[in-house]
């Protein structure tokens, strides 16, 4: 089974720094929210954000929504051979269950990840995505890859594969410490969006299972 982590994930809620700029403000009234429980984004907060610390790398939560959409469709996870784990920007770590269907409509999963972080968990009949009281050293079971630019060719060889889930910039110091042991690997000689970075990690891991299936 893969591991598939998306790790510093543009997916945080609105911080209290900005929380009374007027955009936020705006937008809290709009949706009947609180601002401080309102999903960062930037297309809806770019005036409040552009002193934020780290300002390139964050309010994109969009990001995740479309590889989440990517993994949970995809063969490997029907077949049950993917978890999906996404660790924030904040260092919180997300656990989603494979059964899990988020919305398609961006506005709409923005919305359940505002319930996840208020409640903490998401039921139906079963446990579909939790909050964890983990750090992200604990869930990389080795032998770990770290997709990245400059990084060898991808070989579907590990057990845990984690990929950025932000726009611009690199990765934390502080996360490449965690990951010291990791395998760095790349898809290709250029840039690559996560979206296209996800389809790649997940089509070798289906490749691989159905080679070894046949």
């Amino acid at each position: 089974m893969l591991r598939l982590i998306f790790i510093e994930t543009s997916l945080e809620r609105v911080p209290a720094s900005i929380s009374d700029h007027p955009a936020i403000v705006r937008d809290a009234r709009k949706r009947k929210k609180r601002p401080l429980e309102m999903i960062l984004d930037d297309s809806r907060h770019y005036p409040a954000m552009k002193d934020l610390p780290e300002r390139e790398k964050r309010g994109r939560p969009d990001i995740v929504h479309t590889c989440l959409l990517a993994a949970l469709d995809s063969e490997l996870n029907h077949k049950g051979g993917l978890e999906i784990f996404i660790h924030t920007l904040n260092n919180e770590i997300i656990w989603m269950s494979g059964e899990t269907r988020i919305p398609r409509n961006y506005n709409r999963f923005l919305g359940l990840m505002e319930d996840l972080f208020r409640k903490r968990v998401i039921k139906s009949d079963r446990k579909l995505m939790e909050v964890v009281n983990t750090g992200l050293e604990d869930i990389l079971i080795p032998p770990v890859a770290l997709m990245k630019e400059g990084g060898g060719d991808f070989r579907p060889k590990a057990r845990t594969v984690c990929i950025g889930a932000f726009p611009h910039g690199d990765f934390r110091q502080s996360t490449l410490k965690a990951m010291a042991n990791a395998e760095l690997y790349s898809v290709g000689q250029r840039h690559y969006t996560s979206l296209y970075v996800t389809y790649k990690v997940i089509c070798g891991y289906e490749a691989l299972w159905m080679n070894s299936t046949s």
